[in-house]
């Protein structure tokens, strides 16, 4: 009779709402005497609780609370955290925070690569580096003049700039990813991407030496055809060729597979090798296939500067000014573009609304631009933060129609503030991440269209200078010898028709219409990463050797 009467009795009593179980849970482990076990049940109870309520980031943040403080309970929340903080976003960005010591191999990298991504956020590229060398070269054209032969690298010279706190904050970001990097033992799953991040944190605080040898171990540790070694092979090409050894930088960019997305950008940046060695024919057929019909949603502007500048180099004013004319067609409403959208952004909170709005900031912006926009604002990780951004402020607006119970429990005066500061601190790194990645491509297409314009200034004086010359006397043109062919090739003329077994061997055929001879040529650097695609009109008389 008793047993019936209390089954009776919890019949009708409701169940108690989640918000107040999870707040239930969270003072159990904020406590802090519980055994490891209990201490395990009561981090799921609060996580699924808190969930169930409609409130899962509220539930990450609880957790960086808990683990921020000892015992058993803060273990447990700890170890839950950088479980999540495994699909990045909110949960690593408050992983960050705790011991780097205590993670996992896997979460270390994750880390690492966040601190990395930070640096180059706060100290972004600076504009310029398009033509420049990436221990620190010139940024500028050096007057060109028609028909050298001769090409050498410029020296490295010693820069000593001035070293801002914000500089100071990102030379420490980079310092920490190498070092938790350098957590990943020898022999773990995760050594390959640990040395990846540890070779790109060398690379941009300037420890070359530690960068080649890092990625010369990523190069062979990881599988043949992964992406990670192709992209370790295009590090140690751009390396040898930024230290005047043309030798090995072909030998490494002729390594990168052929299938790999990252073939098109060692065949492009292999090409200024080629002209700095005066291998202009070769330099040009990269180029041809470069703007192949296959290739058009590639992005490679700086293609279209160097084809218009091997041009000059060889006499054809009139072909490099056709070039020129189409870079500044096709870039120059996409620079336009991303300056509007910088202007729409100019502050974080601004960048993160604008993203919000949806399609909004991309409808008003110029046709041409908006894919390239679309693609630096759709990475998985600014994506996600957005999300939770969004999820947070809708969290954070509930809280006053929550029991009231809830309202005055432990767990929402501990976590409720922290949520707004988790909130402001990933919306300002999203923020920043989106006007950073806006802000480095409008300042490479800048630069570029400020080359275009030197270069056209040179083609105009130099075709001046020709009409105001006498004819010159003396000797013929020399003319180029034919492309060499191996014995299991076979010279075929290019006819405009793009076959794909033929892609990579085109040999732009110049002849040689520079009459006299000229001081020699100091080829720049190419920059570090060129992006990705563009597609042109094929130039003419190449000759594909099979």
């Amino acid at each position: 009779m008793t047993v019936v009467a209390l089954s009776a009795l919890a019949a009708r009593c409701p169940p108690e709402p989640e918000e107040d179980a999870a707040a239930r849970s969270f003072s159990a482990l904020q406590a802090g005497k519980l055994d490891a076990r209990t201490a395990e049940a009561q981090v799921r109870a609060l996580s699924l609780a808190l969930e169930r309520a409609g409130l899962p980031e509220t539930a990450t943040v609880a957790l960086s609370v808990l683990a921020a403080q000892d015992g058993e309970g803060a273990r447990a929340a700890s170890r839950e955290l950088q479980r999540r903080a495994a699909q990045g976003g909110l949960a690593l960005v408050l992983a960050l925070r705790l011991p780097a010591e205590g993670f996992d191999p896997a979460l270390a990298v994750r880390a690492a690569r966040a601190h990395l991504e930070q640096a180059l956020v706060l100290a972004p590229v600076d504009e310029g580096s398009a033509f420049a060398g990436m221990a620190g070269g010139s940024s500028s054209l050096t007057q060109v003049a028609a028909g050298a032969q001769v090409r050498a690298a410029l020296p490295e010279e010693p820069a000593q700039p001035r070293v801002s706190a914000v500089q100071r904050l990102a030379r420490a970001e980079l310092e920490r990813a190498r070092e938790i990097a350098g957590q990943v033992r020898p022999g773990n799953a995760a050594e390959a991407e640990a040395r990846e991040v540890s070779a790109l944190a060398a690379l941009a605080a300037g420890d070359t030496p530690a960068a080649e040898q890092d990625f010369t171990a990523v190069a062979r540790l990881a599988p043949p055809g992964a992406e990670r070694r192709e992209n370790a092979l295009l590090q140690l090409a751009r390396l040898a060729y930024a230290r005047g050894d043309d030798a090995r930088a072909q030998t490494m960019y002729a390594r990168v597979s052929r299938g790999a997305p990252q073939w098109l950008d060692a065949l492009f940046e292999s090409s200024w090798s080629h002209f700095r060695r005066g291998e202009d024919e070769k330099a040009l057929g990269n180029l041809l296939t470069l703007h192949a019909p296959f290739f058009q949603g590639r992005y490679f502007p700086e293609s279209h500067v160097l084809k218009a500048l091997l041009l000059y180099e060889n006499c054809r004013y009139a072909d490099a000014r056709r070039a020129l004319q189409e870079f500044e067609a096709r870039y120059r409403p996409v620079h336009d573009g991303l300056a509007q959208a910088l202007q729409a952004m100019p502050t974080a909170q601004a960048a993160v609304e604008a993203l919000a709005s949806g399609g909004t900031l991309l409808a008003r912006l110029p046709e041409p631009a908006r894919a390239e926009v679309a693609r630096l604002f759709g990475t998985k990780e600014l994506s996600l933060s957005l999300r939770q951004v969004t999820a947070m402020g809708a969290e954070l607006d509930s809280m006053d129609r929550r029991r009231s119970t809830f309202r005055g429990s432990a767990l929402a005066s501990a976590v409720v503030p922290q949520v707004r500061a988790a909130r402001l601190d990933l919306l300002q790194r999203a923020g920043e991440r989106a006007r950073s990645a806006v802000a480095g491509e409008r300042g490479e297409l800048r630069e570029l269209l400020g080359q275009s314009l030197r270069l056209d200034f040179e083609i105009a004086g130099r075709e001046k200078e020709l009409a105001a010359a006498p004819p010159a006397a003396s000797s013929a043109p020399e003319r180029r010898p034919r492309a060499q062919v191996e014995d299991d090739e076979e010279q075929w003329p290019f006819q405009g028709e793009y076959w794909r077994d033929e892609l990579g061997s085109y040999r732009f055929h110049l002849g040689d219409r520079c009459v006299r001879p000229a001081p020699v040529q100091q080829a720049q650097i190419p920059a570090s990463g060129p992006a990705a695609a563009a597609s042109a009109e094929p130039s003419p008389a190449p000759a594909p050797a099979r």
